[in-house]
C-alpha cells in the first residue's frame, strides 16, 4: 500500500523537488527514530504539577528568548530544557497518556487530538474545540481556553489540571502577523463574507522562500507572547503549583537528524532539537492542592468529522 502511495505521489510530483525530500523524511528518519534511536523523552504526568499549562508548537529557543525578555521577572520560576517524547501532538498525547488512569485530572484542550486518546484515561475533558471554535482566526482564542480553564477549576477542585493552549502553535492571531497568511487571510475574508482563499500554510512558504524566517519568527514569537499574556492569568487565579511546557516545537528548515534533509513544520517520529526540545517552566507555589481520583465524568460526544476535519486543515493537519 505504502508503494503504491508512493507510486503514485511520483506520478503527479515527479518534478517537484520538494516532494522528494518529504518522502524521505516521512520514511527513512521517521524509521530512525521510531524503531532504532530508543526515545528518552520526559513523560509529564510523573513529574510534580497541580496544573500544567502545555503551548502547542512551542520550541524551546523561542521560549526562552520571549520568557527571558518580558517575562522572567515577573513569573519567576525555574525553566530547563527538557526532551518531549513526541515531536507532534499525536504522539507526545499516544506516549504521555496511552493506557493510565488519571482519574485525578482534567484536560482542557484546544488541540482536536485529544478526542483520539483512546480508553479515556481522564477524569473529564473539555474539548473547547468544539464548542468555542473562532470560525474568523480558524483556532481556539487563548482567552477563551482561560475561561474554561476557571470553570473547570471551580467544577473539580480536588483535581489535576491541564489546559491545552492551542498557541503558539499556527495559525499566527498575535498582534504581527504575516501578509498573505492563510489565518491572515482567512480572517478578512471571513469579515468580508468571502471564500477563504487557498494558500499555503506557513511552514511551506518558508521553504520555498516566499517568506523571511525573521518574519516568520517574530509571528511565531508574538503568538507564543499572546498565550503567555493569558498564561498569566490563570497563574493568578488558580491556586496550586503551576508548569508551562509544550508538546513539540517547530523546525524552521533544521536537518533531519543524521540526515541531509531539511523539517519544516512538524511531524511524528521526527526527534530532532528542534522539534522535541521544549520548555519546563516550574512556578514558584504558595500553596498545593489536595487531589483525588474519581470516576469519570465526561460525557459522550458525537463529534462530525466534517467538523473535525476541517479544523485540523485549519490548524495545518490537513
Amino acid at each position: 500500500m505504502k508503494l503504491q502511495k508512493i507510486a503514485d505521489g511520483l506520478r503527479r510530483n515527479w518534478d517537484d523537488r520538494y516532494w522528494y525530500a518529504d518522502v524521505f523524511n516521512r520514511y527513512v528518519p521517521r524509521y530512525y527514530y521510531q524503531e532504532v534511536k530508543s526515545n528518552d523523552g520526559a513523560y509529564v504526568v510523573e513529574r510534580d504539577w497541580d496544573n500544567l499549562f502545555i503551548l502547542d508548537g512551542c520550541r524551546f529557543d523561542l521560549f526562552d528568548e520571549v520568557y527571558r525578555g518580558s517575562y522572567r521577572e515577573e513569573f519567576g520560576g525555574t525553566l530547563e530544557r527538557v526532551t518531549s517524547r513526541g515531536s507532534a501532538s499525536t504522539e507526545f498525547l499516544e506516549e504521555n497518556f496511552h493506557g493510565r488512569e488519571l482519574k485525578d485530572t482534567v484536560y482542557v484542550t484546544a488541540n482536536p487530538f485529544v478526542y483520539q486518546i483512546p480508553g479515556d484515561p481522564f477524569h473529564h475533558v473539555d474539548h473547547v474545540w468544539m464548542d468555542d471554535w473562532d470560525d474568523e482566526l480558524e483556532t481556539v482564542r487563548p482567552e477563551t481556553m482561560v475561561e474554561h480553564a476557571k470553570e473547570a477549576h471551580e467544577r473539580f477542585p480536588d483535581k489535576r489540571l491541564i489546559v491545552h493552549f492551542m498557541q503558539p502553535h499556527y495559525p499566527f492571531v498575535g498582534d504581527y502577523r504575516l501578509d498573505g497568511d492563510r489565518g491572515y487571510l482567512g480572517a478578512v475574508a471571513k469579515s468580508l463574507d468571502e471564500d477563504v482563499p487557498d494558500v499555503k500554510l506557513v511552514w511551506e512558504r518558508l521553504r520555498e522562500g516566499d517568506v523571511d524566517e525573521e518574519d516568520v519568527w517574530r509571528a511565531y514569537r508574538d503568538n507564543l507572547a499572546l498565550a503567555l499574556d493569558n498564561v498569566r492569568e490563570l497563574v493568578e487565579d488558580v491556586s496550586g503549583k503551576h508548569v508551562v511546557t509544550a508538546d513539540h516545537g517547530n523546525a524552521l528548515g533544521e536537518r533531519s537528524g543524521p540526515f541531509p534533509t531539511r523539517v519544516y513544520g512538524h511531524d511524528d517520529y521526527l526527534h530532532i532539537p528542534a522539534l522535541v526540545d521544549v520548555p519546563w517552566l516550574e512556578l514558584p507555589a504558595d500553596e498545593r492542592r489536595d487531589t483525588t481520583r474519581g470516576d469519570r465524568e465526561t460525557e459522550e460526544r458525537e463529534y462530525e468529522d466534517e467538523s473535525v476535519e476541517r479544523r485540523l486543515e485549519a490548524l495545518g493537519y490537513r
